[in-house]
């Protein structure tokens, strides 16, 4: 498994390549014209000793905190998630054990992405050279540094091929995957404790509050059950 972490990845999105992908979706004309003048109107100015100097316009990229941004986001990663796709038909390729039957290549959100393969050199270069094709067209790069591979059932010198070939930094499980941790085994408690501490903490700021028992009721199925799910 390969986790790849995206460098600033809402701000370096191509104007271009997001129009060409909203184009082959089949997107209206006139909505596609509203959603890139939304897009392409953004200056900035930068703010020196108190002081905003001349704003400039941009040249790539979405708005950060624009309701708008994550979909045009996912839509983007779209591209690449369709991409990958194809790689089923590359007989050298070879699907992770346990993701073949479900044709598991990759899961993304927004812009936390793993890639999954068997443990073989040309599976995981076929993989990044995938993803090296969809960073020259959508202008998003992986970060070196944050980068990192896990390997389940290869075989020491594999790894260490593997590793050289793509550069990354091999990783340990369990890791923290949308804040929260990913293990091959079970949770133990020092793991899930974050998510306890997190019901406590919440708990904690009702009790000073006058609510009445249908309001406790309310804040335990909406808040902390949501809390858990979202673990689960």
């Amino acid at each position: 498994m390969v986790k790849i972490d995206m460098q600033k990845a809402y701000g370096t999105v191509e104007w271009c390549f997001l129009e060409q992908v909203l184009t082959e979706m089949n997107i209206p004309g006139r909505f596609l014209a509203w959603i890139m003048t939304c897009v392409t109107i953004v200056s900035y100015a930068i703010v020196v000793n108190g002081k905003p100097t001349t704003p400039f316009d941009a040249k790539r990229g979405v708005r950060q905190g624009d309701p708008l941004s994550p979909y045009l986001f996912v839509l983007a990663m779209e591209y690449l998630t369709r991409s990958l796709k194809t790689l089923r038909e590359n007989p050298d390729f070879n699907y992770h054990p346990r993701c073949e039957k479900l044709n598991i290549i990759q899961l993304s959100f927004a812009d936390d992405l793993l890639l999954f393969c068997r443990g073989d050199v040309v599976s995981v270069q076929l993989l990044y050279d995938f993803f090296q094709q969809f960073s020259k067209a959508s202008g998003l790069i992986a970060n070196q540094e944050k980068n990192s591979i896990y390997f389940g059932g290869v075989t020491e010198d594999m790894q260490q091929n593997i590793i050289k070939c793509l550069g990354f930094s091999k990783g340990s499980l369990p890791f923290r995957y949308l804040g929260v941790p990913l293990s091959s085994k079970r949770l133990s408690v020092a793991q899930c404790q974050p998510l306890l501490d997190k019901m406590v903490g919440r708990i904690k700021n009702w009790t000073v509050k006058f609510l009445s028992n249908a309001g406790r009721l309310q804040l335990i199925k909406s808040v902390l059950f949501a809390i858990q799910s979202f673990w689960s």
